[in-house]
């Protein structure tokens, strides 16, 4: 039997053998939350022990079902009942964090012993209790057998732990999206778009400020002139020294998401970055049609960006002639109500390195996109949906976010392909 086919016997075995145990009684839950809220990994959390207290007590209660993100706002952390769980992500926050402190506890050697595993899987607030099947902590059982029957114990011991952390893999694979970067020795670049804008000549300022007094102060008011006195000569172009809001606030999530997995960074304009600097590093490309390389290295795809007959920005479906998701308007100051919004993740493009695209037809979506991709809950929404061998292969993604005067919502998953 291959190593492949006995690690995957060795997982079946221990999901068998975990649906054969009966679920625990409340009372050894209740025991087990308060070995884990009294560790090192929760004591200085006031937080995170409140929201694991809150989500287990409701599971052993028989709530299950109202555990849901404005509920835990109100009752976990205060939040008045009308909510913009939009703008305020403080439960989504709180579910990462208790994870991790999970995750950290589990790993330590105060769960040495432990008979039992709590678990808060991504993308629900619903806890699990599963009894576990090694009775000693992991670290500690496999130096114990090493010491104990020699290498051919040894292994035994390290192929039931590979087996065991692939099973926990299977509950948690959100990290797969990004280890492809987080693996990678290269600092991970990130290509910025940068739009044109264009500022009043100095002919057409001081023809504002003539008929206009209020402009004639320092803070900047906007050119208020009849048409006819304006000509093209007005309209300077200024390249390279401007970035979208949206497509700022994602490129500081991205890299503060990569700042907190100790990954160095490069922040470029994606007009000064030449093809050869793409080969060279594992890229996240920010935006759409103000980045030259976004429009470029996804014109092959399935999804990629387009234009409708009336020159709104789109996203068109090549597998499928017709199928496009479109701004509704055009309009002229630049807002919409909706935005629609293209992930792709390439293992191996045309670059030969790892490549992550974030961009909406405008930068409300990019902004959606880039909170999409670094909340673990957001990115569970579609990762449960893709085939088992996803990690190993190409991703895209194509999301709707209603945008709220310039915030964009909690973005929908819409379309995915999987190759």
């Amino acid at each position: 039997m291959g190593t492949g086919n006995l690690l995957n016997s060795h997982v079946e075995a221990a999901r068998r053998a975990a649906a054969d145990h009966p679920a625990p009684p409340p009372e050894l839950v209740a025991d087990h939350l308060r070995r884990i809220l009294q560790s090192a990994a929760f004591r200085g959390s006031k937080r995170s022990q409140a929201f694991l207290s809150y989500v287990v007590q409701a599971a052993l209660e028989g709530r299950a079902d109202t555990l849901k993100e404005r509920t835990l706002a109100v009752e976990v952390f205060g939040r008045p009942q009308d909510v913009d769980l939009a703008e305020d992500t403080i439960v989504r926050v709180g579910a990462r964090e208790v994870r991790r402190r999970l995750a950290q506890y589990y790993a330590s050697a105060e769960s040495a012993g432990d008979t039992l595993h709590i678990d808060l899987p991504p993308g629900s607030y619903t806890p699990e209790f599963q009894r576990v099947l090694l009775h000693e902590h992991p670290p500690a059982a496999a130096r114990t057998r090493l010491r104990r029957i020699g290498v051919a114990g040894a292994a035994a011991a390290a192929l039931g732990l590979a087996a065991l952390l692939a099973y926990r893999a299977l509950l948690n694979p959100t990290d797969d999206f990004w280890r492809p970067m987080l693996s990678a020795r290269e600092p991970v670049l990130l290509a910025l778009a940068h739009p044109i804008v264009y500022h009043p000549s100095a002919r057409a300022s001081r023809l504002n400020e003539e008929r206009n007094p209020a402009a004639r102060g320092l803070l900047q008011q906007p050119v208020q002139l009849p048409p006819e006195l304006l000509d093209g000569s007005d309209l300077v172009p200024v390249l390279d020294q401007y970035v979208g809001y949206g497509d700022l606030v994602a490129a500081v999530q991205l890299a503060s998401y990569f700042t907190s997995h100790g990954r160095p960074l490069k922040l470029r304009l994606a007009s000064r970055l030449e093809f050869a600097d793409l080969k060279e590093n594992p890229t996240i490309l920010i935006g759409a049609y103000t980045n030259r390389w976004t429009l470029e290295l996804t014109k092959d795809l399935r999804f990629r960006f387009a234009r409708t007959a009336d020159r709104r920005p789109a996203i068109e479906d090549r597998s499928a002639p017709g199928t496009l998701w479109a701004l509704p308007v055009n309009r002229q100051d630049g807002l919409t109500e909706e935005d629609y919004v293209l992930l792709a993740r390439l293992l191996q493009g045309s670059t030969g390195r790892p490549l992550i695209l974030v961009a909406g037809l405008k930068h409300f979506g990019t902004e959606a996109g880039a909170g999409f991709l670094t909340d673990p809950d957001l990115r569970a929404e579609v990762l449960r949906r893709l085939p088992p061998d996803w990690s190993a292969k190409n991703l895209e993604v194509v999301l709707r976010a209603r945008v709220y005067g310039n915030n964009p919502a909690r973005p929908e998953v819409l379309r995915w392909h999987c190759w």
